[in-house]
């Protein structure tokens, strides 16, 4: 498991990426526990009259972030398929997703009811986890709702604007600048209104329709020639974030209805999309002084496009279109370490396929090392089993996919997602993966470079697996049996392959009685990955009796924040 991860990690010097191939390295802030708030449906009528134009405070802001969070998720297709300015990469429903979702996690995490606190903290955790143009574009319009909320609703869409306006060095129409500002001219004469406009539901109410409008516009005023016909997909995702504020600011007013499709004919390798630059270079770089951003702005200006730096001293979110890999890469080190570090490659002409790899992740640690592979992931936390659509919806319309599951479950939904997917002439293979660490060794073997024929990666992922011994530490969750040995409910016991090898009351003796079970001579290294419910010592308590029981073993430890399980053991 060291390998698979330092593979997930590794730094690459020379960047050799296929069709819209990933590379990440560097430290990433922890994602935090997803939210099981069900989806806004935002084509349904708004029924209840009874709540009228409420004020923004601090539930209603939470709420807000909860409600744009899952709107997003549910429009990600469609604005990934709008998607056409400034890359026709099919990637802005992604980006602003999880750039949304990291703004609620942040404020889920926040327990202050201070609404200036809990609003720096949505702006923050949307900068540290933006991802693309329109992430990073959307980490500042948070940013301007944070700084103007200190005054009144009207000046928080003032600054949205100025913010994200502030942060492009070449501003088009059609865009999320256009919508942003649209939003914000609505209200900037709020106080000439008169007597009747009072609440802050009204005032953004009045601030949605106009982003509304301004959207819809985008698709007869483009940003760019190749974009005409198709609503701009940034402009999109902004309008769907407003319309989620007024949802919960003015629930009785009006029915609130998806936008109508507005796409050009055509299919998106029919669209002229002239490059400016064939990769996206985004990292993040902390306790740098501004003077020498601007030192930094000015060089990456001269190799690049859509370039975008932001934040303050104590941390900044870089985001470039360039030919010149490395050498922005070169500038950020010339004044600081660089992390986080994503490379994308947006050039779309000449694939003829695009393979798509999937797995699950139970836990933000897990979450977090899946991804920095460029791997797509379907966040199943709190153990809830991911069904065979979810499988299909992550598929998109790749024509080779493999499936990596977590579990014995996810095993079972991935395979009967692969018949429905063959149904439709995909090519698609399911790894016979059981845990997450087997998951992880599998996806060690991928490479966005290699030009591997598919039954080549599969067998590599399937062996990678096979090979990682895995045990989940648990609590029994009722009386059972084992054999001849009756377990008591609220036991410990340690599985392998949903057997029980070990029982007791102690998480450190069970652990060790199957950790003894499971390892033999060639045995090299032992991972232990800690979740929620595991004590502060346990991984400390448990490292220092495998030290001492098999000293020749190394041990290395990280945190999954998986439920359920306070302990998962690879053995290789």
């Amino acid at each position: 498991m060291r390998d698979a991860i330092s593979k997930l990690r590794a730094f690459a010097a020379d960047v050799a990426l296929g069709c819209h191939g990933r590379l990440r390295w560097g430290s990433q802030n922890q994602a935090p526990k997803g939210s099981a708030d069900p989806p806004f449906r935002s084509n349904q009528p708004v029924t209840s009259s009874t709540m009228g134009h409420r004020e923004l405070d601090v539930a209603s802001f939470r709420a807000w972030l909860a409600r744009a969070r899952d709107e997003i998720a549910r429009s990600r297709q469609r604005l990934n398929d709008e998607n056409l300015y400034p890359v026709a990469d099919a990637d802005t429903g992604s980006n602003m997703e999880a750039t949304i979702r990291a703004a609620a996690d942040a404020v889920e995490r926040e327990s202050s009811e201070e609404l200036g606190v809990v609003a720096d903290a949505a702006a923050e955790g949307a900068l540290h986890g933006a991802q693309g143009n329109s992430g990073v574009l959307l980490s500042q319009i948070l940013r301007g709702f944070a700084d103007g909320l200190r005054e009144n609703l009207p000046k928080a869409f003032s600054l949205a604007h100025e913010r994200a306006l502030k942060a492009v060095a070449d501003p088009k129409e059609g865009t999320i600048l256009s919508v942003a500002r649209a939003a914000k001219d609505a209200v900037s004469n709020v106080a000439t209104w008169g007597s009747e406009i009072k609440r802050d539901g009204e005032v953004a109410l009045a601030a949605w329709k106009a982003a509304r409008a301004s959207t819809l516009d985008s698709a007869e005023n483009p940003p760019s020639e190749a974009s005409r016909g198709t609503i701009d997909a940034g402009a999109h995702g902004i309008e769907l974030i407003y319309r989620s504020l007024v949802a919960v600011l003015d629930e009785g007013s009006q029915s609130l209805t998806d936008l109508p499709e507005r796409k050009r004919a055509g299919t998106r390798s029919q669209v002229a999309q002239k490059s400016d630059g064939a990769y996206e270079v985004m990292y993040d770089i902390a306790n740098i002084p501004s003077e020498q951003i601007e030192i930094l702005r000015s060089n990456l200006a001269l190799i690049g496009e859509s370039l975008l730096v932001v934040g303050d001293s104590t941390f900044w979110k870089v985001h470039v279109h360039t030919d010149h890999v490395e050498q922005s890469v070169a500038y950020a080190k010339e004044i600081g370490n660089p992390e986080n570090i994503r490379i994308t490659a947006l050039e779309v002409t000449g694939c003829k396929s695009e393979r798509k790899l999937i797995t699950v992740a139970n836990g933000p640690g897990f979450e977090e090392l899946m991804r920095e592979s460029g791997v797509s992931v379907i966040s199943a936390f709190d153990s809830r089993r991911v069904s065979p659509d979810e499988w299909v919806q992550a598929a998109a319309a790749s024509d080779e996919v493999i499936l990596i599951p977590h579990d014995f479950h996810g095993y079972e939904s991935a395979l009967v997602s692969a018949r429905g997917l063959e149904s439709k002439g995909v090519r698609v293979a399911v790894i016979r993966s059981h845990s997450p660490l087997q998951a992880l060794a599998a996806i060690s073997t991928h490479s966005d470079s290699a030009q591997s024929e598919l039954a080549d990666e599969v067998e590599a992922m399937g062996a990678a697996s096979e090979r990682t011994l895995s045990i989940t530490i648990a609590k029994a969750p009722r009386e059972m049996r084992s054999g001849e040995l009756l377990i008591a409910a609220g036991s410990v016991i340690a599985l392998r392959d949903r057997v029980v090898i070990a029982s007791g009351a102690n998480e450190v003796d069970v652990a060790m009685d199957g950790i003894s079970q499971v390892v033999n001579e060639s045995s090299e290294l032992i991972t232990l990955v800690s979740g929620v419910q595991a004590s502060e010592d346990l991984v400390t308590r448990l490292t220092s009796r495998i030290n001492e029981e098999f000293p020749s073993i190394e041990v290395t430890t990280y945190l999954g924040g998986q439920a359920w399980y306070p302990l998962l053991i690879g053995i290789e």
